[in-house]
């Protein structure tokens, strides 16, 4: 089994998400491997997921499952990373407390700059999870063969759950 193999590398994750040159992509190094098995791992349930990690550790990855890494996987991880890890690129911890990155060339965003940058992220990816999902779907009702692995996901595991909570 593949438990170590990482769908993405980190230069992908900035070139699908942050589109900045610039961008330190080691931000997103250590959040690879948590990030897929927590927000990837549970859509396509863990056999699913684990032929897809030995295909790619192998390099054979079949036709149908590569069609899911380009067209949405890598994709939708790469915002996933994002959001992980945006607080990480928000604010670094130091010897000194936390520090707000600053450069004498930009402003620092306000509060609700950031939650809404970093909502932006999460919404996207789970907008990519959704279109993946029916594309299986519509691709095993059409052929009953692919995706053997994938289990139906009557109910679309939800990450983001906004919302008001009101209490008494």
């Amino acid at each position: 089994m593949a438990l170590n193999t990482e769908i993405i590398t980190d230069a992908e994750v900035a070139t699908l998400a942050i589109n900045d040159v610039n961008f330190d992509e080691a931000y997103f190094t250590n959040y690879i491997l948590t990030t897929q098995r927590k927000y990837i791992k549970p859509v396509l349930g863990e056999d699913f997921y684990n032929q897809i990690l030995d295909q790619i550790e192998t390099a054979s990855i079949s036709a149908d499952n590569a069609v899911l890494l380009d067209s949405f996987i890598e994709n939708m991880l790469a915002h996933y990373i994002v959001y992980v890890c945006y607080s990480k690129v928000h604010i670094q911890i130091t010897n000194q407390g936390s520090m707000l990155n600053d450069t004498e060339f930009s402003n620092q965003g306000k509060s609700g700059d950031y939650a809404q940058s970093r909502d932006f992220y999460i919404s996207l990816a789970d907008d990519i999870k959704v279109t993946m999902i029916d594309y299986i779907k519509e691709s095993k009702a059409d052929d009953s063969t692919k995706y053997p692995l994938f289990n139906d996901c009557a109910e679309i595991p939800q990450v983001n759950k906004r919302g008001i909570i009101f209490y008494d």
